[in-house]
């Protein structure tokens, strides 16, 4: 296939028709596909995607919001970092399929200086749009600015906020185990303190060991109880094999003592071939 695009395109789909404008753009976005995804060759410069990536910024600008939306997917497809800080703008768009491609687009970019600025739309008033926030950011570079600033949405007087704050840290290759998150375990959301338990399983950490036991003991909601109890099965060693063996016989929830005989068997599975765990704190 040899096609180019020509370089006043971008005033040809503005100033057609609604129709014409709608058939050319399809095939513009079908030109930029075929030559990022699936290799075709173009007939461009060596240049090619930082110049693809300006003309689509431009269409970012554009009043009708299909448009605005498939030009921020595809310059997440495109993937040059020019196009970082355009996408960032991008996320206030009043559409909020647009901010959620733009999500997308900046977790595909991967440039660190995002961060700020998708941990702000966990508090997005529109869910795809803070699942999206939460996925990017675990693709985005990694900083201690990033962990502190999604720790801080743990906070946020929003509940699906912090909902999706504990996603995002789910995302994260490491997380300290800081007051925020600890202090996260007494949200009155049971999914926030779940969301909690998995992400303080997931550190590894021996420290949020004691943290799960007391998940296990006293929470009122069987979801956590129940994480909690997997959890410890991930990371805990002989000392909660008491605590989870009491769980497995009396949590009156069916799914708490299911998880707890699990954990049983994993730590015990454990110790038998030899697996050497910290002990637990």
């Amino acid at each position: 296939m040899d096609a180019s695009i020509p370089l006043n395109s971008l005033t040809h789909i503005r100033s057609a028709s609604p129709m014409r404008s709608y058939f050319r753009l399809q095939f513009f976005f079908w030109l930029l596909l075929c030559s990022v995804v699936y290799g075709c060759y173009v007939d461009t410069p060596s240049g090619a995607p930082e110049t693809v990536s300006r003309r689509l910024v431009e269409l970012l600008a554009d009043p009708d919001s299909d448009v605005r939306r498939t030009a921020a997917e595809a310059l997440g497809k495109v993937g040059h970092k020019s196009s970082n800080a355009s996408l960032i703008v991008a996320l206030n768009d009043p559409d909020a399929r647009v901010r959620e491609a733009a999500a997308l687009a900046l977790g595909r970019l991967g440039d660190g200086k995002s961060g700020m600025a998708l941990a702000g739309h966990l508090a997005d008033f529109a869910e795809p749009v803070r699942m999206a926030s939460a996925l990017a950011l675990g693709e985005i570079e990694f900083s201690a600015d990033r962990e502190a600033q999604t720790l801080a949405v743990l906070r946020h007087p929003q509940g699906s906020a912090r909902i999706a704050a504990t996603r995002a840290l789910l995302s994260l290759d490491t997380v300290s185990l800081s007051a925020d998150l600890i202090k996260a375990l007494r949200d009155p959301d049971a999914r926030v303190r779940q969301g909690v338990a998995a992400v303080l399983g997931e550190s590894g950490n021996p420290g949020a060991v004691s943290h799960l036991r007391s998940l296990l003991r006293t929470d009122g909601a069987a979801s956590v109880r129940a994480e909690a109890a997997f959890r410890l099965g991930k990371i805990g060693d002989n000392g909660v094999l008491a605590e989870l063996s009491r769980a497995a016989e009396a949590d009156p929830d069916m799914m708490v003592r299911g998880w707890a005989r699990w954990a049983v068997q994993q730590i015990t599975l454990s110790h038998e071939f030899g697996s050497e765990r910290q002990p637990s704190q």
